[in-house]
């Protein structure tokens, strides 16, 4: 008990005794409404679409709706059990959502916020997205090592693809159709084929080990894999090939990439972003570990704003960028800077 107390009390004056973070400024956190229960709450993964975020409050077995603008709360969609994450699939005015405990993916209308229906998963679904070029919804089943994909149009499962190992976080290529998908237990990111319904390539991440978060760049074809052993792998989504291996912090669970801003952000649950900066398609920096609330652990961006929403237990953190500095340079195909 003695030693727990001293680590608690050691970890506070960490985190209150920090520096202020140079990249990044806070501009507050957001509550999300949720009835009282007695459980550590915990929010898993978040999405973002115009001046709405979808936050799936996973202990509490709901999504809540923010508005983006103001910070407020919209609607409360309950009785998703265990729910992980949100697919949004706005030219059908659907939200798909990953219910872990119920081995099922649960569809809510994007309007009036109502339950429509539940399509049964493999096990444990978790990480969930649209496939935007081939109108897919696709789930990672972690318990099941597998994925399923959706028709959004007939609300059915379609196929279910074994993977190999336990899947995280994944990425769908808006160009192909392709699905890039993270295998914690292997350490490997796979290419999924949705026409095929079969993995098609396999790439280990070695340095890396157990990964996590993933993020994309689709553009200049690079993968940001956020793996445990406190390391960033930029491989070539094209061939495997790793290009970079950055340092990051501990407890990472979320990636995510500003095209505009050319900056990858990890989140770290010991209390912190990392900012890494993309100079051009093969080069990297990392700028700093940005403070922030322990326990933070996924993170979503908003494209549009740039602002980063950081999930922590039971609430959102809400950051900017303070300076985007040389990130406003636009990368050629190459991954060299354009001719002025």
């Amino acid at each position: 008990m003695a030693v727990v107390i001293i680590g608690v009390l050691a970890l506070n004056v960490y985190l209150f005794t920090r520096p202020p973070a140079k990249t990044l400024r806070s501009l507050g956190t957001i509550d999300v409404p949720a009835p009282f229960r007695i459980t550590r709450p915990f929010i898993d993964y978040m999405a973002i679409e115009g001046q709405r975020l979808y936050v799936a409050f996973a202990s509490h077995n709901l999504v809540g709706v923010i508005d983006a603008g103001t910070n407020r709360s919209i609607a409360t969609i309950e009785g998703l059990p265990r729910v992980h994450g949100v697919a949004l699939v706005p030219d059908r005015s659907l939200a798909f959502v990953s219910e872990g405990a119920a081995n099922a993916v649960g569809v809510f209308a994007l309007t009036n916020h109502q339950l429509l229906k539940e399509i049964s998963a493999g096990a444990d679904p978790d990480a969930i997205i649209y496939d935007q070029k081939l109108q897919l919804v696709y789930v990672a089943d972690h318990d099941g090592e597998t994925g399923t994909l959706i028709d959004p149009q007939t609300l059915a499962a379609v196929a279910t693809i074994p993977l190999g190992g336990e899947p995280e976080y994944c990425q769908a290529d808006p160009v192909s159709g392709l699905i890039y998908q993270n295998l914690e237990d292997t350490s490997e990111v796979v290419v999924i084929d949705p026409e095929k319904r079969a993995v098609i390539r396999r790439y280990k991440l070695a340095p890396g080990e157990t990964p996590t978060g993933l993020a994309f760049d689709s553009v200049n074809r690079r993968l940001f894999s956020a793996t445990r052993n406190k390391k960033l792998i930029v491989l070539n989504s094209d061939t495997g090939e790793i290009v970079a291996d950055l340092p990051i912090e501990l407890g990472v669970d979320g990636a995510a990439y500003d095209p505009m801003l050319h900056w990858i952000y990890t989140a770290n649950g010991v209390g912190s972003i990392t900012v890494i900066q993309q100079d051009s398609t093969d080069h990297y920096r990392a700028l700093e570990n940005a403070p922030t609330h322990f326990g933070g652990h996924s993170l979503v961006v908003d494209p549009v704003t740039h602002r980063i929403y950081v999930a922590y237990f039971g609430s959102v953190a809400v950051y900017e960028p303070i300076q985007p500095g040389p990130g406003v340079l636009r990368l050629s195909p190459s991954g060299n800077p354009p001719a002025s």
